[in-house]
């Protein structure tokens, strides 16, 4: 019985080596991120990224999974504005409760970038937000005008977002960067903001039972006390 224990135990220690090992040859190959600091309750951050995402990202990407109405309501703008800032493409011709889609052919995108543009909807989901970050400040230009990305070697995707970094001072192109991905957070999970308000009203129900509760056990106590 001893030796079959020390056969497991020995089991166990190599499994964990062999696991602690992987993961530290995975984290060395694993490109190094910049963090971002987002927050989906700041609604003037959802603004302002938004209208960075109207004007550079979706003439090739859409948010099917989003519809005008949702992010007007949750962006504090009313329906008319949700249009004029989100259906912008369209010439104000688009419906409040469509999906916020893009104007860009299928054909014409694979024939100009070899790839069809993804959806953005769940990208910060799948991606991260460090990643998206990351990505979208990695992009450079050589002297021969060539563009390539740190990040992601290979990309098809075109430096969009050049022009706004030669308009703007380095630290607040970075927080133009940050507020679209703090957009692309949102719209990723729409119901985050409600999610963590929600949270916060739970952690003060249960520090309210706490306090009562503990003032129940003091009175119960009391009287055991006094009958003792």
């Amino acid at each position: 019985m001893m030796l079959g224990f020390k056969r497991v135990l020995l089991l166990l220690v190599s499994f964990i080596m062999a696991f602690s090992l992987s993961v530290q040859a995975s984290d060395a190959y694993a490109p190094k991120l910049d963090q971002v600091k987002t927050s989906v309750l700041d609604t003037a951050s959802l603004q302002r990224g938004a209208d960075i995402y109207a004007q550079y990202c979706m003439g090739c990407h859409s948010l099917k999974y989003l519809r005008v109405s949702r992010a007007a309501r949750d962006l504090e703008w009313t329906p008319e504005e949700g249009i004029g800032h989100l259906q912008y493409l369209r010439d104000g011709k688009g419906k409040v409760h469509d999906a916020i889609l893009t104007t860009l052919d299928a054909q014409t995108a694979k024939v100009a970038f070899g790839v069809l543009p993804p959806d953005l909807s769940l990208e910060a989901r799948l991606r991260g937000t460090d990643w998206l970050y990351t990505f979208l400040r990695s992009y450079e230009r050589d002297a021969q005008g060539k563009v390539s990305n740190r990040l992601f070697d290979g990309v098809a995707m075109p430096f969009v977002l050049e022009g706004l970094q030669k308009s703007l001072p380095p630290a607040a192109f970075d927080a133009a960067v940050a507020d679209l991905v703090n957009f692309l957070d949102y719209a990723a999970e729409p119901a985050k903001p409600i999610r963590l308000m929600l949270g916060w009203w739970v952690l003060g129900f249960l520090a309210l039972l706490f306090v009562l509760t503990y003032l129940l056990k003091k009175e119960f106590w009391r009287d055991v006390k006094h009958q003792a």
